[in-house]
């Protein structure tokens, strides 16, 4: 395994969570998804974050600051796109990416795109779900054999990181945004079932008030 990354142990026993039993058997433990998510707000403090599909649902319900998110509802592949070009335009403030495996596999060119640009403010955290809850459980196969951390590794990302704990994504978040970017966080997580909204506002609402922001922010430095 390549330096700086944080692996996770297989196993083929079951765990469960919430009453129901999640399928481990290709995988190894994972972590309630909305508990990522709120391990992500805890520490994302002034960072643009652009999220889709299930991950904008959750971070939707727990952002502190809907003022820097970037919502994508109708291009859902497109969330690195984006990220690698905010972290372009605003290279002294931190990026982060919330991803879906589902998505980033309709759109693994785009790992490569970021690896050559090499923005350093980057962070693409991809929520990897063992419960398929974006095929209703049904599971495809092969792709638990698909291994999203080395493919970025391989495209030129400076840092890759796997964790499937709860306690340990917590205490390594800490580290990961402290890195030179990009940075790849790849995390192993378990959706209850529990369908949430998407947020209310429109996504050409939500990219007004982060422009606003972001402008308002460049007058005030000028």
């Amino acid at each position: 395994m390549a330096a700086g990354t944080i692996g996770y142990a297989r196993r083929t026993s079951p765990v469960t969570t919430r009453g129901r039993t999640v399928p481990t058997g290709a995988g190894g433990p994972v972590i309630p998804s909305m508990e990522a998510t709120k391990a992500v707000n805890f520490h994302r403090k002034d960072a643009l974050v652009v999220s889709t599909s299930f991950a904008l649902r959750e971070w939707s319900q727990v952002s502190a600051r809907r003022d820097l998110d970037v919502d994508l509802f109708d291009c859902m592949d497109r969330a690195p796109a984006v990220g690698l070009g905010l972290a372009l335009a605003q290279p002294e403030g931190k990026v982060l990416v919330l991803d879906c495996d589902s998505t980033l596999r309709t759109n693994l060119g785009g790992l490569a795109t970021i690896g050559e640009s090499n923005p350093e403010n980057l962070v693409h955290f991809v929520f990897d779900d063992v419960s398929s809850s974006s095929t209703s459980g049904v599971r495809i196969k092969e792709m638990d054999n698909l291994d999203l951390a080395q493919i970025a590794l391989s495209s030129g990302y400076a840092k890759t990181y796997e964790f499937d704990k709860l306690e340990e994504f917590l205490i390594g978040l800490e580290e990961v945004m402290r890195q030179t970017g990009p940075v790849f966080v790849r995390v192993k997580v378990f959706r209850d079932g529990i369908q949430l909204p998407f947020p209310e506002r429109s996504m050409a609402e939500g990219w007004a008030e982060v422009r606003d922001l972001l402008t308002s922010g460049e007058e005030e430095a000028g």
